[in-house]
C-alpha cells in the first residue's frame, strides 16, 4: 500500500501548490488538483480517517513512553472496521495526484514516518499467520520516536478537526492577495526562504542585518535621527530563532528596498 498512502500524496500535492507560486503558468493547474484531491479525500470515510491518523502521527508530542505507545496503538485500531482490500480501492482514487515530476526523497524523516504508519496499519489487518514481526517492530520503533520527539515548529492552541475543502482555497487566495504584485527579486527571495536551510538562513539574515545597519547608519538627517537610532538598536538586537527568522529577513529585506 506504500506507493499511495495518503501521508505520501499529500506532500505531493503541497509541493506542486507551493512550487507553482513561482510559475505563474502552473498556478492556475496546481489549484485545481488540490481542489480535486481534497474532494476525493472529504468524500471517502476511508481516506478522511487516513488524514486524520497520519496528521496525528506527524504532529503528535508525547514524552511518556506508555502514554505515546497507547496513542499510536489507538489510532491504528481505528482501522480494524476495514479490510486491506477495501482500503486500497479507495487509495486507487489517489493515483491521478501522484505526480513523477515531484518525485520525493525517500530519505525525507517525513516518507519515513508515513511508511512506517502506513506498514502498522498494512500488518495490523493481516491474518495472524502473515504478520511480519520484525516489520511491526522496526516501524513501531521509529513512529514510537518521533511521537517521542519535541517537534521543532508548533502551532499552540490550533488543533485540526476535519478536513475543509474551504482551507485551501482561502490560502490560495490570502497567497495571491499578499503577492500578487511580487517582482522577480521578491520571488527569489521566496524561493530561496523555502529552500534554505537553517544555517543558510542564519547567514542571510546576518547578510540582510549587516547591508541595512551600513544604510541606516549612514543617514544623517536631523529629522529621522531618533526613528533611525531605534531602527538600528532593534536591528542589532536581532537574532537567529527558527520560528520568526523568515519573518526578519523579509522585513529587513522590504526596509532595505525602502531606504535605497
Amino acid at each position: 500500500m506504500k506507493n499511495t498512502n495518503i501521508g505520501i500524496v499529500n506532500l505531493m500535492v503541497s509541493n506542486k501548490l507551493k512550487d507553482s507560486y513561482f510559475n505563474e503558468k502552473l498556478i492556475d493547474e496546481s489549484k485545481k488538483i488540490a481542489f480535486d484531491f481534497f474532494d476525493v479525500v472529504k468524500n471517502s470515510p476511508i481516506l478522511q480517517l487516513e488524514f486524520k491518523v497520519f496528521n496525528n502521527m506527524e504532529d503528535k508530542y508525547i514524552e511518556n513512553d506508555i502514554a505515546a505507545t497507547r496513542y499510536i496503538d489507538n489510532n491504528i485500531k481505528l482501522f480494524e472496521v476495514y479490510t486491506i482490500e477495501e482500503i486500497e480501492k479507495e487509495r486507487e482514487k489517489l493515483l491521478p495526484f501522484i505526480s513523477e515530476s515531484h518525485k520525493l526523497n525517500n530519505n525525507d524523516e517525513r516518507i519515513k514516518l508515513f511508511n512506517a504508519v502506513d506498514n502498522l496499519i498494512e500488518e495490523s489487518l493481516k491474518r495472524s499467520d502473515e504478520i511480519n514481526v520484525d516489520s511491526i517492530h522496526e516501524s513501531f520503533t521509529y513512529v514510537l520516536n518521533h511521537i517521542k520527539t519535541q517537534k521543532k515548529q508548533l502551532v499552540e492552541g490550533v488543533e485540526v478537526k476535519e478536513i475543509d475543502d474551504n482551507i485551501i482555497e482561502i490560502a490560495v487566495d490570502k497567497f495571491n492577495e499578499k503577492y500578487e504584485s511580487l517582482n522577480e527579486d521578491d520571488k527569489n527571495l521566496l524561493q530561496t526562504l523555502i529552500k534554505a536551510n537553517d544555517e543558510e538562513k542564519s547567514k542571510l539574515l546576518e547578510t540582510y542585518k549587516n547591508d541595512t545597519l551600513q544604510i541606516l547608519e549612514g543617514i544623517n538627517k536631523e529629522n529621522t535621527k531618533d526613528n533611525v537610532a531605534k531602527a538600528i538598536k532593534k536591528i542589532k538586537e536581532m537574532t537567529y530563532r527558527k520560528d520568526n527568522v523568515d519573518d526578519n529577513i523579509i522585513s529587513l529585506y522590504e526596509l532595505k528596498k525602502e531606504i535605497l
